[in-house]
């Protein structure tokens, strides 16, 4: 039968305030979140599922892990080397699964690189930067600026006091409350934004096979301009117009302001007043 081996690698390291985290991990689940003091603390949880069990030590021996602190910057570096002539003989990948949990001092910085897995960061103070092959992504309670690239995956954020960028190539993208200009693309999926305060910069939210909402506070000025090849809706008072396909929604909300942009290319785009 199926032997289960469970194992656990934790480190901590001292760091300076506004510091950075990078964690470079080719597999796995990776979650971050803050914590008072001044230490980073990281737990890499392994569990190797195989027939036997010499062949999980050569598994967990593939695994090249790195946990180190240089200067300013903790590092977590999490891949499995492939061994080619090995690496054929495993059934698929799943048998070795990885979650990285690091807590961070509130005001670091955050750096994720994965190949594929989840990712989650909560209630950090400085700039948040994720790319993933696939996965989804949840970042919540940002202080500064986020930016993600995604090769397919739902992202949701929630409460990013700076500017965002998302792109993803396949998958939903939903932003509750961005504090500034946010620029989100998805190849495939629905984007929903909640824009609640004025932005200083334009923003620009892009579907190729999905819908475009967005729940914009009623007293925030900016110059709409949507396209639509499905339908254009809004609440505000807003000419829609149409010719064949397309349907295009624009003007000044309050005496504009920064581009508010919004296109879909075979959905629908509204455009949601949020009341305060």
């Amino acid at each position: 039968g199926e032997i289960d081996i469970k194992d656990t690698v934790k480190k901590s390291f001292k760091v300076e305030r506004g510091g950075l985290l990078e964690v470079e991990a080719d597999r796995g689940n990776v979650e971050i979140k803050s914590i008072a003091g001044d230490e980073v603390n990281i737990t890499v949880d392994r569990h190797v599922s195989v027939d036997r069990r010499e062949e999980a030590k050569e598994i967990l021996e593939m695994h090249k892990l790195e946990l180190a602190r240089k200067g300013g910057t903790v590092l977590v570096s999490s891949r499995v080397a492939e061994r080619r002539f090995k690496w054929r003989s495993w059934k698929g990948d799943d048998k070795l699964r990885v979650v990285i949990t690091v807590e961070v001092p509130a005001d670091f910085e955050v750096d994720v690189v994965t190949g594929a897995g989840n990712v989650a960061v909560a209630d950090v103070g400085g700039e948040v930067n994720v790319r993933s092959g696939a996965g989804g992504i949840e970042i919540r309670n940002v202080g500064d600026e986020v930016e993600v690239v995604s090769g397919s995956g739902d992202v949701t954020l929630e409460d990013v006091a700076g500017p965002v960028e998302v792109q993803t190539g396949a998958g939903n993208i939903m932003v509750r409350s961005a504090g500034d200009a946010l620029s989100a693309a998805t190849g495939a999926g629905n984007v929903t934004a909640y824009i609640v305060d004025q932005p200083d910069e334009d923003s620009r939210l892009v579907s190729g096979a999905g819908n475009v909402t967005v729940y914009l506070s009623e007293d925030v000025g900016v110059s709409v301009e949507a396209l639509a090849f499905g339908n254009c809706s809004t609440d505000f008072p807003l000419e829609v117009e149409g010719k064949w396909m397309t349907k295009t929604l624009s003007g000044d909300l309050n005496g504009g302001g920064p581009d508010l942009a919004m296109k879909s290319a075979v959905g629908n785009v509204t455009l949601k007043r949020l009341r305060r």
